[in-house]
């Protein structure tokens, strides 16, 4: 096994993470925001919501637990293009 499906994998979960795990932090904070009946609610969207992150958190607040999504999403993601790099050698056989 070579180490081409590894670095892939690797790349491929950092990639991944960076440019998703802010939106899915958002969302998250957005669906279990509190609403109560007769009150308005506290933000109008997720792009309120980001925004009003950042703004009492600082840009960065929008990559909070960004290294267990890593740590969670790289595992997987390695073994993901490891294995397809076998099954395509496997594959290219027949």
């Amino acid at each position: 096994m070579d180490l081409k499906g590894f670095a892939e994998g690797g790349i491929a979960s950092i990639i991944a993470g960076a440019s998703t795990h802010s939106l899915d932090l958002i969302e998250t904070r957005v669906m279990n925001m509190k609403v109560k009946p007769g009150v308005e609610p506290p933000y109008k969207g997720a792009l309120d919501r980001a925004m009003k992150t950042i703004k009492a958190e600082g840009p960065m607040a929008l990559y909070k637990g960004f290294i267990p999504t890593i740590s969670r999403q790289g595992p997987f993601t390695v073994v993901l293009f490891v294995t397809l790099e076998q099954v395509r050698r496997l594959l290219k056989d027949f």
